[in-house]
């Protein structure tokens, strides 16, 4: 029989448990907070200390202290270096010259790099980051840091694995940092802005480089990796203007055969082959314009056989306009009415000729081809006039 003593103690007991845990979350998300607001404050008060200190350092003003001077002044926590190495981190970023050489010099500091050792064999998630962050910075990779590194580099975990492949980058063989972009390429759970962010990494920028880059990048597009980190790969080499590689890019393009899952890299490859100003693919690019369902390939072929320019990719888009669908359409009308006075003449005389035609139309066409051929025409009358609309607001703004 229902004992209801026992029912009211089970009520009452877990009632109290529940109050327990509550104010629990309540002082511990109460005491976190307070914890928080501490660092903060104690972070900026750091910061103005140790900012002037280390621009006096940078420029050499007086007075005139030291490296060992200036780090004898942190204490030996793990939060003030580091404060203290995400202060020069940012200071680094915008000085250039001796200045930015005196800081680099701090950076790898025997005490810093001492104690980012310890920091990279620990256990603890964390430590690993922040011990990855610095040898990034600092590029003083030995053959034991490069050991440890390229083990993190294989984690489980996402954001470990990158912060150990980034590291990675600020080793001195092209091989070895290649490699380690390559196995992260190769992972399913990166994001395009890692990737992005890895390739600028990975690209110093620098003339002498450039071979060693190029080369590198032209390697990952053959390997197996993600088609969406390709598609990052061959806009990145667009954008940066590699034009040693465009036909490189341009026999790659060729090869494919269009999927689903390779239509991202093949749009991508369009884009690029139009920033490298790669003509000779004008023909290849004219026919994913002109057929297939994805809009996207076709709007990045619209754009870029715009940028070609010439009698023949201007004539082929004209002729489309008519045959294309709405978004094909307003991509390329908008590619004529944004671009010179010889754009604008030859759509004009495009409207001219279609509007005469009207008049020359097969009598034996039904009224449902007739209603849709003029709906086309209305489309791109308008299109025109709001595109016009919009370059004459521009030129007044």
């Amino acid at each position: 029989m229902f004992d209801f003593n026992i029912a009211l103690q089970s009520l009452i007991g877990l009632t109290a448990f529940l109050v327990f845990l509550f104010l629990f979350l309540l002082g511990y998300t109460f005491w976190t907070r307070k914890k928080q607001q501490y660092w903060n404050r104690y972070e900026q008060k750091f910061r103005d200390y140790f900012f002037s200190l280390l621009l006096d350092y940078s420029e050499q003003s007086s007075p005139k202290l030291s490296a060992d001077e200036i780090i004898k002044k942190i204490s030996k926590r793990s939060k003030d270096y580091s404060f203290f190495i995400k202060l020069l981190n940012e200071l680094d970023d915008i000085l250039d010259g001796t200045e930015r050489k005196r800081l680099s010099d701090l950076i790898v500091h025997p005490v810093f790099d001492s104690f980012y050792q310890k920091k990279l064999f620990e256990l603890s998630t964390d430590s690993k980051i922040y011990a990855c962050i610095y040898f990034q910075k600092s590029g003083n990779i030995d053959s034991r840091i490069l050991a440890k590194l390229l083990t993190i580099s294989k984690s489980k975990n996402l954001k470990l694995a990158f912060a150990a492949t980034k590291a990675l980058q600020s080793a001195g063989d092209w091989t070895v940092r290649k490699n380690a972009l390559l196995r992260f390429f190769k992972r399913t759970d990166i994001s395009e802005l890692m990737v992005a962010e890895l390739l600028h990494i990975f690209d110093s920028g620098l003339a002498e480089d450039r071979e060693h880059v190029s080369e590198a990048l032209k390697d990952l597009l053959l390997k197996e990796i993600d088609p969406h980190a390709k598609h990052i790969i061959v806009r990145y080499m667009g954008y940066q203007q590699f034009y040693e590689c465009s036909e490189f890019l341009y026999q790659y393009l060729k090869r494919l055969h269009f999927s689903p899952e390779k239509a991202t890299l093949i749009r991508g490859l369009i884009i690029a082959l139009g920033e490298l100003y790669h003509t000779k693919a004008a023909d290849l690019i004219r026919s994913y314009c002109a057929k297939g369902n994805n809009i996207p390939i076709r709007l990045a072929a619209v754009k870029t056989l715009s940028t070609f320019g010439g009698s023949e990719n201007l004539t082929f888009l004209l002729d489309h306009l008519s045959k294309v669908e709405f978004p094909i359409r307003k991509a390329i009308i908008y590619e004529f009415m944004s671009g010179n006075g010889d754009r604008i003449t030859l759509l004009t005389t495009f409207v001219k000729q279609t509007l005469q035609s009207l008049s020359q139309i097969d009598k034996n066409k039904s009224n449902e081809q007739l209603d849709s051929y003029l709906d086309k025409i209305l489309d791109i009358t308008s299109g025109i006039k709001i595109a016009l609309n919009h370059r004459l607001n521009d030129s007044y703004a």
